[in-house]
């Protein structure tokens, strides 16, 4: 695949523009399908077991930190996670503290808005046969929200689309658990700002070291 030259490549900052956009119409449809529609309740799933605040906080806390470890290690140590982190930082590019904020942000809340407090609640509220519905609900908003996570390049992002289901699940899990959106959340929003932070200086420093264009045309 061909590099684009820089200045081919979006703009970190229309990219935030664009993000506040995309996840401001999935609020809207999650609103429209879930409250409007549904009358749910999209941040609590008041049937289920409710935990204290200072439990979901640290639970959602706990579980993004751990996911971020999680992909360190899978950069250093296997070659696909190398791979996924050089191909985000070539596709994102350097970002400014402020728009690596404005995306965790709002991917973190419009996402668990909309995947778990009103997908996986909807599905879960139907009457499937044997009282499954609780259990399909997690296994279908799982796999939507992985298939919603496929990259340019399908070969190179493929393990991506894999975390993301496995997440996804996670998530899932976390929102039976404490009926409520708010571990989601946390954790989602945990994720994506130390990751972008990392693929922002990654890119920055591979930008450093590339020859000046005039080295090049030599």
């Amino acid at each position: 695949m061909r590099e684009l030259p820089d200045d081919e490549r979006p703009s970190p900052g229309l990219s935030a523009v664009v993000a506040l956009i995309f996840y401001g119409l999935m609020l809207g449809a999650a609103w429209l399908l879930g409250v409007v529609w549904l009358e749910l309740d999209l941040l609590v799933w008041s049937e289920r077991a409710q935990v204290s605040l200072g439990l979901q906080v640290a639970l959602g806390a706990g579980v993004g930190l751990l996911a971020v470890w999680a992909s360190r290690q899978s950069e250093h140590y296997t070659s696909w996670g190398k791979t996924l982190s050089e191909e985000f930082a070539r596709m994102l590019g350097p970002m400014t503290p402020g728009q690596i904020q404005v995306l965790a942000l709002t991917s973190g809340v419009a996402e668990e808005i909309f995947f778990r407090g009103f997908l996986q609640q909807a599905l879960s509220g139907f009457e499937w046969a044997g009282g499954a519905g609780i259990w399909v609900g997690l296994v279908a908003s799982s796999v939507v929200f992985g298939l919603v996570h496929i990259g340019p390049d399908r070969e190179k992002f493929l393990p991506w689309t894999w975390m993301a289901l496995g997440v996804g699940a996670v998530f899932g899990l976390m929102y039976l658990y404490t009926g409520s959106v708010l571990a989601p959340i946390i954790a989602h929003i945990t994720i994506n700002y130390f990751n972008l932070t990392h693929i922002s200086r990654q890119a920055a420093r591979a930008q450093s070291e590339e020859p000046p264009p005039s080295q090049e045309s030599r």
